[in-house]
């Protein structure tokens, strides 16, 4: 069987990258959260649970307060029923003297790292000790973060796709034999979200600036971002896809569909980027 190299070699690209985005803070849920806390089962309790909550969260770039009563404030509040994976929940005699914290595993089931038990454990709620110190619970990730994260990756997975397809400018918008950099900034939107953007690079500056947030500095972007480029007159003449770590997915006249990295020479040119997911 003869294998094309050019072909080969974009697979091998594509299945590297996937394997990279697998690992990026932007996909994280509450079950991300509690799976990766749930690794630390058995182990000793070096800190105590505020500090371990927040060094945990840290491993998913979520910042958080390492006290038990900054923590208490943090996200939004949850009733016992409503509990789910990767929420904090709170111990103690009163909302003043808490005492520890766990994360919500599922099932009635957490995990904490209390000095005074020596190890990391998994307990449940239906524990005496348990049920007789409990406070209540914050929710650090909400559905909807954990709904627009989704989003990106999806974006990008369905962008992914494409590398390889040739570039023709002024692409026919229904198909997908051929892109240029605005064809399929909005076929990758639509593939992952069901909706249409509109069909050139100026028009999706305009509709993102006016729908969405927008940022000149290009490393504050989100992974699902687009990003938009000037000519030398000054007009916004090209559109990609950000994919976090510098780089960028999109087509050229010169490579078609591919994945790039912020040079220079895009530097230069980048405009501002933004996104109407959130």
């Amino acid at each position: 069987m003869k294998i094309h190299k050019g072909k080969f070699f974009t697979a091998v690209l594509v299945f590297l990258i996937v394997l990279c985005l697998a690992g990026q803070a932007f996909a994280v849920t509450g079950k991300d959260i509690a799976a990766e806390a749930l690794k630390d089962n058995g182990k000793r309790a070096v800190y105590h649970s505020a500090k371990s909550i927040q060094y945990l969260y840290g491993k998913f770039g979520i910042k958080l307060p390492g006290t038990l009563t900054a923590l208490s404030k943090e996200g939004t509040p949850v009733t016992k029923g409503e509990l789910q994976p990767g929420d904090i929940v709170f111990f103690g005699t009163s909302s003043t003297r808490l005492t520890s914290a766990g994360i919500y595993l599922g099932n009635n089931r957490f995990i904490i790292s209390y000095k005074p038990f020596k190890t990391i454990r998994v307990m449940s709620l239906n524990d005496p000790e348990a049920k007789r110190y409990y406070l209540g619970a914050r929710r650090i990730i909400s559905t909807n973060q954990s709904q627009v994260s989704n989003l990106r990756e999806k974006i990008i997975q369905a962008g992914l796709k494409y590398v390889g397809t040739p570039y023709e400018y002024n692409s026919n918008r229904s198909s997908t034999a051929t892109f240029d950099c605005s064809a399929f900034t909005r076929r990758a939107y639509y593939d992952a979200t069901g909706k249409w953007i509109p069909g050139n690079s100026r028009k999706q500056a305009a509709f993102v600036q006016q729908n969405g947030k927008i940022t000149t500095n290009w490393r504050n972007l989100k992974p699902a971002d687009l990003m938009f480029f000037t000519n030398e007159k000054g007009t916004i003449s090209h559109v990609a896809i950000y994919m976090g770590n510098g780089q960028i997915l999109h087509a050229t006249s010169n490579r078609g569909v591919h994945v790039g990295s912020m040079t220079n020479y895009w530097i230069n040119r980048f405009s501002f980027g933004g996104s109407i997911l959130n």
